[in-house]
C-alpha cells in the first residue's frame, strides 16, 4: 500500500490511452512522462504529456477518528477477513497534468479528449488497482499557454487536478474469530464458581 506511488502510477496509465489524428496517422498514441526526466526526454516526441506533483494537503473534510473497520481491503492483504486499523488520514495529492504538441488538430484533439473522457469538469474518478479502490479527481483548472520554441509554433494546455487519497500512520490487523466454545479448563472453573454448596 505505497501511498503516492499507486496514485502516480495509477494517473500514469490513465492518461496513456490519448491517441491523435491526421492526414498521415489515423492513431498516433500521446506519450505521457513524469515531469521532464534525463533518462527520458531523448524518447520525446510530439505530441507527448508530462505529469508534476505540485502539492499534498491534509483534506478535513474527510477527516475521521477512531479504530474501526477498513470498508476495502488494502494492496497485499486477504479479502476473505476483515481488516481494522487507526482511521487513515485523508489527504489530496494535486498534480499539474501538460500536454504538448505542434500541430493545432492534435492540440484540439488532447483538449477534447482530456475534458471529455480523461479529466472532466464533473465525476471524474481514477481506479487504483491495488487496492480495489475508486478516487475522486477533480478537474481544479485549465488553462491554455501557447508558445513558440526555436522559431516554431508550440501548443501547451495545462490541466491541474487533486486526486484523493489515504496516509496510514498505524499497522493493519485481522479480525480475530470470536470464541464459540468455552476452554474445558476454564468451564471446569465456572462450574465450581456456580455450584451451590451442598
Amino acid at each position: 500500500m505505497p501511498f503516492i506511488i499507486n496514485e502516480d502510477k495509477a494517473l500514469k496509465t490513465w492518461l496513456a490511452g490519448v491517441t491523435v489524428s491526421d492526414f498521415k496517422n489515423s492513431a498516433r498514441a500521446v506519450g505521457v512522462w513524469f515531469g521532464q526526466p534525463d533518462v527520458e526526454i531523448r524518447d520525446q516526441s510530439y505530441p507527448y504529456m508530462t505529469i508534476e506533483l505540485i502539492d499534498i494537503m491534509e483534506d478535513p473534510s474527510r477527516n475521521h477518528r477512531g479504530y474501526g473497520k477498513l470498508s476495502y481491503t488494502p494492496e497485499g492483504l486477504s479479502s476473505s477477513v476483515p481488516h481494522y486499523s487507526e482511521n487513515p488520514v485523508p489527504v489530496d495529492i494535486e498534480y499539474q497534468v501538460v500536454s504538448y504538441s505542434r500541430q493545432p488538430i492534435h492540440d484540439r484533439q488532447i483538449i477534447n479528449t482530456m475534458l471529455s473522457q480523461k479529466l472532466p469538469f464533473r465525476y471524474g474518478t481514477l481506479t487504483i488497482p491495488e487496492d480495489n479502490t475508486l478516487r475522486r479527481v477533480e478537474l481544479l483548472g485549465y488553462r491554455k499557454r501557447d508558445t513558440t520554441e526555436n522559431g516554431k509554433k508550440l501548443y501547451v494546455n495545462v490541466f491541474s487536478i487533486r486526486v484523493s487519497a489515504e496516509i496510514f500512520y498505524s499497522g493493519i490487523s485481522n479480525a480475530t474469530p470470536a470464541v464459540t466454545s468455552t476452554p474445558t479448563s476454564l468451564q471446569s472453573v465456572i462450574n465450581k464458581s456456580v455450584t451451590p454448596p451442598v
